[in-house]
């Protein structure tokens, strides 16, 4: 085989063999492929698109590339989510105890933050001594005994795609149906969950702002997920503007583990919440726990109502080395003191966010990555007030901006300011859940 005529073959329209895209993938990954060839078949795959077969056919060369994890004598049905990231998104640390504590296994391999997107590990390194790496084995004992874990992704999972994605981010090849489809299955079934639920967000502070185009991803990553023996949901959800009120790292994971206490339901805000209980109930009703969805729902709420999966959080916490104190209001987590509020100069409505703009604050205050191995601040963050629809007085606090450096909190609050648009006009309210695929 030659990987001229595999570039040649797709440049001009042509279907790929499973052995020619398996020889493409294994290629890279072992260097008999260069950079400049890999990237010339990216951008040809990117230009013409692969077909149902060719996709799955690269899921399972990335897949197969590295270690596969098997959890099937884990003693409870197993479940993951999947997020395509946006601003406040911090349920992965709410999903994983509510969903162990409704009776799943939830073994999760999750990432960092990158741009105007959080990372679940960024947050979960706020909490002193929480360890995100350890073997295959030691996270599946860990995950059938706690009932839930969140680590990093190793370098034995999917390394192909660590490989591939690196080329895409620097060749403009990233925002393509079927490279992203592969890069997330791959990982995703590595991971060894029998049920997926995928949380695809729309808006400004998503990587897909379209619906329409969110919803070609959704059918791909449905397809795929299937054809390899996984049971699949996808929930769109809007992110026209941050999901619950914290922004960053420490104070996001205060805001998730506050949410858990009995009562919290009640108190935390309201579109973190809705949330967090559909993609839980979608997990336990997907995975057959609970026959339908309403009687999936009533499950996650009575768990959470109880205080349970705070308990539940606790003990995974403690069982990755970290150390939190459920008697203090912070946790024991360290959070930068205040440094200025963001006021509304005019009354009116909020009628837009660019929500992208809100999350590049943190970046203004080094809490947030403009590359892979920048180093994080992780006690700086916004607690975001308001929301689309609201009516506006002038004075009132949209954000306060908590941070060391007076400098950087003046960037920070500039950049929100000039991401609101406060008008005359009434607008409605935004629909958090857009549509769902089953």
């Amino acid at each position: 085989m030659n990987i001229l005529d595999i570039i040649e073959a797709k440049k001009q329209g042509r279907p790929l063999t499973e052995q020619q895209i398996r020889f493409a993938v294994d290629g890279f990954t072992d260097n008999t492929i260069p950079e400049y060839q890999m990237s010339a078949f990216l951008m040809a795959i990117w230009f013409r698109g692969m077909c149902d077969e060719e996709t799955a056919a690269l899921t399972g060369a990335m897949l197969e590339s590295g270690d596969q994890l098997d959890t099937s004598g884990m003693g409870a049905p197993t479940a993951d989510k999947h997020s395509t990231g946006g601003v406040g998104d911090k349920v992965s640390l709410l999903l994983a105890p509510l969903a162990a504590e409704c009776g799943l296994k939830v073994p999760m391999l999750s990432g960092r933050g990158l741009g105007h997107t959080g990372g679940t590990l960024d947050k979960l390194e706020a909490i002193p001594g929480y360890r995100i790496h350890m073997d295959n084995e030691e996270f599946l004992a860990l995950t059938d005994r706690v009932g839930c874990a969140i680590i990093g992704q190793s370098g034995s999972i999917a390394p192909a795609d660590g490989r591939i994605y690196a080329l895409r981010d620097v060749t403009a090849t990233v925002d393509c149906v079927p490279l992203i489809t592969a890069s997330i299955m791959s990982k995703k079934l590595a991971a060894g969950p029998r049920t997926i639920v995928i949380d695809l967000k729309t808006g400004s502070g998503a990587f897909m702002d379209d619906l329409d185009r969110a919803r070609e991803l959704a059918r791909n990553l449905v397809t795929i997920g299937r054809m390899y023996g996984r049971s699949m949901s996808v929930v769109f959800s809007d992110m026209d503007q941050p999901l619950g009120r914290a922004i960053g790292h420490a104070n996001e994971t205060i805001e998730s583990l506050a949410a858990l206490r009995a009562g919290g339901r009640s108190t935390a805000p309201r579109d973190l919440v809705e949330l967090t209980e559909d993609l839980v109930a979608e997990m336990v009703r997907v995975s057959g726990v609970r026959p339908d969805r309403t009687s999936a729902l009533e499950r996650v709420r009575e768990v959470w109502d109880a205080g349970r999966a705070l308990d539940r959080a606790l003990i995974w916490i403690e069982a990755q080395g970290g150390t939190v104190d459920p008697e203090r209001e912070d946790f024991g987590l360290e959070t930068a003191p205040l440094a200025l509020e963001v006021v509304a100069q005019q009354d009116g409505f909020l009628q837009t966010i660019n929500c992208r703009q809100v999350g590049l604050s943190l970046a203004d205050m080094k809490a947030a990555r403009k590359r892979v191995e920048d180093p994080l601040d992780l006690t700086a963050g916004v607690d975001f007030l308001p929301a689309i629809g609201d009516r506006i007085s002038k004075g009132d606090v949209l954000a306060r901006i908590h941070c060391a450096r007076k400098d950087e909190a003046e960037s920070a609050a500039h950049r929100i300011r000039g991401a609101l648009k406060i008008g005359d006009e009434e607008v409605p309210a935004r629909a958090l859940i857009l549509d769902r695929i089953e």
